[in-house]
C-alpha cells in the first residue's frame, strides 16, 4: 500500500485489483452486415491498457477507438469508440475492446462531409432560418475523425438576432449515413439575452423532426434545445455497457443494489421534449427528497447498475432536458462556455457583480444547493461532445453563481450553503475529470478546482494548529441562524465528504496531493458520528440526525467548534447517557427504513468512500454501523415512489453506495 503523503491525518489507498474486461453489447431491431454505424463513450479502468496503446474491437464490428483523456499514470481513461457492426435484428452482438489494429483507410474530414452534403435547417419563426449547407466549408470545430466516422460541429446567429444562435453537430460515417443534432441556443453572459417566442421548424435530410405542433416556443434566455435525426435511415443501435466494468472503472461509486424493478425503469423512461425539464425537478430549490440529488442522479445510477436501455435512453435525456434551465452562458469573444480566466470578475448579475442561489428560466430554477450532476454519465457512456459541453455550461453557471469578491478567475471560491460548496466542487471535478485532454474549457475548471483544493488544504490542521478536530473546514449555517444557534446540518457535511471522495477516485486533478489531505480531513466526520460508546465518542445510533451541536453558539470561525465528538455529543444530547446500545434511532428522514431517501443514506457514501481510502478509524465505523441490530431494516429500506409503491435501494440507487467489496445485504 502506498501514502498519500506523510502528514498525520493521512490515509493509505489500497491496490487496485487487476481490471475487468473492457467489453459492450450491442442490439438493433434492424439486420446488416458491417453496415450499421454506431458511436459510445468507454470508460476504462485505471491501468487496463497503457497509454499509446492501440485499440479496437474483436470481430463482429470495424472500428476506430479515439482516446481522449488518460489516467495520472499515463494508461487510458475514456475514449469515442465508432464503427459499424454486423447484426441480427433483435439479437445482441458483445464485443470486446483489446489492444489490437484498428479500421484501416484514411480518415474522414470535414471535406467528405462537404461533399456528402447533408442538408438540414433551423426556422426560428420571423427571425431567421440557418441552413446547414451554407456553413459546411466553415467547421467551427473538428471533434472526431477517422476511418469509420467524422464529426464536425457548425454554427450561425438566427437572423440578425443578438443571442439566438444555431448549431449543428453532423457525423459522417464511411458508408455513407449522417446523424444530424440541431441545436438552437439563447445564451450569453456578455450579451444582452432575452426570452423569445417563435414557431420552429426543423428539417433534417428531407424530414422535418419538429415542429412544436405548429405553436409558438417560449425559449427563455440562457437556456437551449436540440432535435436530431439522420439522413440514409437510423440504425436504431441501443448500446449496454459492462455494469460491473465500469462501476469498477471508479469513475462511478459503487452501487450496493442493482437489481432494480421493471415500474422503477419504466418510471425514467419519458423521451425528451425541448424546452421540457423532464425528470429533473422543476424548481430545484424544492426542499426534501430530489432524485437528481448525490453524485450521479438517479436515473444515472440505475444505468450504472442495469444497463437497461431504458436507463439509457433516461441517462441522455435528462442531459438534453438540462438545457431548459438558465445554465447557457456562453462567451460572445469566443463562443464558448465562459471560462474563469477569460471573465475573471463576470457573475450572472453581470461584470463584478454579486452571487446568486441559483438561476431561472421562467418556471424552471436551476438551484446551487441542489443541482444533480448533468452530462457527466452522458459524456461517459455516448462520447456525445453535447454532454460534454452540458457538463461544461454547468460548471461555468457554479463558478458564476458565486459573487465576484470570492476571488478573479480561478482563484474563486466555490462557496454558498454547505452542500452548495459541496455539489459544485463535484460539478466542476466531474469535468476536471473526464473532460478530454488539451480542451481550454476543462483545464481552467480544473484549475478552479485545485486552487479550492489548495485553499482548504491551507486551512488543515497542521497549517491551522487551532483547527476543529471534527472534519468540517466550512459550514454556512454556523454563520447564521439558519438552525438553533451552534447547529450544523448533518448531512450537508455529508455532502461534501462523499464529493471529495467521488472527485479522489476520478482523479479529478493531476497532482492529488491537496485534494487528498482535504478529503482524509473531511473523512474524520463520518468516522467521528459512527463513534463507540464513551463519554469521548459520538453514538453511532445518532448518526442520522438532522442537525447536530458542533459549537456553542453563532460562529463564522469554523476553528471554534467544539474540541471533540464527546463535546459534540453532551452538546446535542445532554440527557443520552454514554452507551449507545445497539439500535440505529432517527425519525422522518433518519429512519433507518427510508434510508433510500433519508439521512442514513446522505451518510452511506461518505462513510464508504472513508472505509475505500483507509481512513483512520472508518472500518470500525463500518464495522458498528453494519453490526447495529436493525441494520437489515437499513439495507431493505423503502419509500413510496414512481408508482406509490415502496421502493428500495434497488429503484433508488443514488444513496445506496457502499465500501467496494462489500457483500452483505
Amino acid at each position: 500500500m502506498a501514502q498519500t503523503s506523510s502528514s498525520p491525518f493521512t490515509v493509505q489507498i489500497a491496490a487496485a485489483p487487476p481490471p475487468l474486461a473492457a467489453s459492450f453489447r450491442l442490439t438493433s431491431t434492424l439486420a446488416g452486415t458491417n453496415l450499421l454505424p454506431f458511436t459510445i463513450g468507454y470508460a476504462f479502468q485505471k491501468g487496463a491498457f497503457a497509454g499509446g496503446t492501440t485499440l479496437a474491437l474483436d470481430q463482429g464490428a470495424t472500428s476506430q477507438v479515439l482516446v481522449k483523456r488518460q489516467w495520472n499514470d499515463g494508461s487510458i481513461k475514456h475514449a469515442v469508440i465508432s464503427g459499424h457492426a454486423t447484426l441480427t435484428a433483435n439479437t445482441p452482438l458483445d464485443l470486446q475492446i483489446a489492444a489490437g489494429t484498428p479500421s484501416g483507410g484514411a480518415a474522414l474530414t470535414s471535406l467528405d462531409i462537404v461533399a456528402a452534403l447533408p442538408t438540414a435547417s433551423v426556422q426560428c419563426g420571423a427571425i431567421g432560418t440557418v441552413q446547414l449547407a451554407t456553413l459546411l466549408a466553415t467547421p467551427f470545430r473538428t471533434w472526431v475523425s477517422g476511418p469509420e466516422m467524422v464529426e464536425c460541429h457548425y454554427r450561425l446567429a438566427v437572423g440578425i438576432d443578438a443571442s439566438l444562435v444555431v448549431w449543428f453537430h453532423v457525423r459522417l460515417y464511411r458508408t455513407g449515413r449522417v446523424w444530424i443534432r440541431a441545436i438552437c441556443e439563447n445564451g450569453y453572459l456578455d450579451v444582452n439575452t432575452v426570452n423569445k417566442n417563435y414557431v420552429p421548424v426543423v428539417t433534417i435530410g428531407l424530414a422535418t423532426v419538429y415542429t412544436n405542433g405548429g405553436t409558438s416556443l417560449s425559449h427563455y434566455a440562457n437556456t437551449r434545445w436540440d432535435v436530431e435525426g439522420w439522413i440514409g435511415g437510423d440504425p436504431q443501435i441501443t448500446p449496454k455497457h459492462n455494469s460491473a466494468q465500469l462501476i469498477a472503472t471508479k469513475l462511478v461509486p459503487n452501487y450496493w443494489k442493482r437489481n432494480p424493478s421493471q415500474n422503477a425503469l419504466n418510471a425514467i423512461s419519458s423521451p425528451y421534449a425541448p424546452m421540457d425539464h423532464g425528470q429533473w425537478t422543476l424548481t430545484q430549490g424544492d426542499t426534501g427528497f430530489q432524485y437528481e440529488i448525490g453524485i450521479l442522479p438517479v436515473w444515472d445510477a440505475l444505468y450504472c447498475t442495469s444497463g437497461d436501455p431504458r436507463a439509457y435512453r433516461a441517462v441522455t435525456a435528462a442531459a438534453r432536458s438540462l438545457g431548459t434551465y438558465a445554465i447557457v452562458w456562453r462567451d460572445s469573444a469566443d463562443k464558448l462556455p465562459t471560462r474563469p480566466t477569460g471573465r475573471p470578475n463576470w457573475t450572472v448579475l453581470g461584470d463584478n457583480g454579486g452571487g446568486s442561489n441559483g438561476t431561472d428560466a421562467g418556471p424552471a430554477l436551476w438551484d446551487m444547493a441542489h443541482h444533480g450532476s448533468g452530462g457527466y454519465l452522458a459524456y461517459l457512456v455516448t462520447g456525445d461532445y453535447y454532454y460534454l459541453e452540458t457538463m461544461q455550461l454547468q460548471a461555468a453557471t457554479c463558478y458564476l453563481c458565486n459573487h465576484s469578491n470570492l476571488g478573479s478567475g480561478t482563484a474563486r471560491r466555490l462557496l454558498g450553503q454547505s452542500r452548495a460548496m459541496g455539489w459544485s466542487l463535484r460539478t466542476v471535478g466531474q469535468l476536471a475529470a473526464i473532460g478530454p485532454s488539451g480542451d481550454s474549457v476543462t483545464s481552467d475548471y480544473a484549475a478552479l478546482l485545485a486552487n479550492n483544493m489548495t485553499n482548504w488544504r491551507s486551512r488543515l490542521p497542521d497549517v491551522v494548529p487551532t483547527q476543529n478536530p471534527l472534519g468540517i473546514l466550512y459550514s454556512f449555517e454556523l454563520g447564521q441562524p439558519a438552525y438553533a444557534d451552534g447547529y450544523t446540518a448533518v448531512w450537508q457535511q455529508n455532502f461534501i465528504t462523499q464529493s471529495v471522495g467521488h472527485l479522489s477516485d476520478i482523479e479529478a486533478l493531476a497532482d492529488l496531493t491537496a485534494l487528498n489531505l482535504v478529503r482524509d480531513y473531511y473523512y474524520r466526520w463520518p468516522v467521528g458520528l459512527l463513534g463507540p460508546d464513551g463519554s469521548t465518542n459520538y453514538c453511532y445510533t445518532r448518526a442520522s440526525e438532522y442537525t447536530i451541536k458542533v459549537a456553542s453558539g453563532i460562529t463564522s470561525d469554523i476553528t471554534t467548534c467544539f474540541d471533540s465528538w464527546g463535546a459534540v455529543f453532551q452538546a446535542t444530547f445532554p440527557l443520552d447517557g454514554p452507551t449507545c446500545g445497539t439500535t440505529l434511532r432517527g425519525g422522518g428522514g433518519g429512519d433507518p427504513g427510508v434510508a433510500s431517501s433519508g439521512y442514513w443514506g446522505n451518510l452511506l457514501p461518505a462513510i464508504a468512500f472513508a472505509k475505500d481510502h483507509l481512513a483512520p478509524g472508518a472500518d470500525a465505523a463500518w464495522a458498528r454501523l453494519t453490526a447495529a441490530s436493525n441494520f437489515s431494516t437499513l439495507a431493505s429500506s423503502s419509500i413510496p415512489s414512481f408508482d406509490s409503491q415502496p421502493h428500495t435501494f434497488d429503484d433508488l440507487p443514488n444513496w445506496g453506495i457502499v465500501p467496494r467489496g462489500f457483500d452483505g445485504t
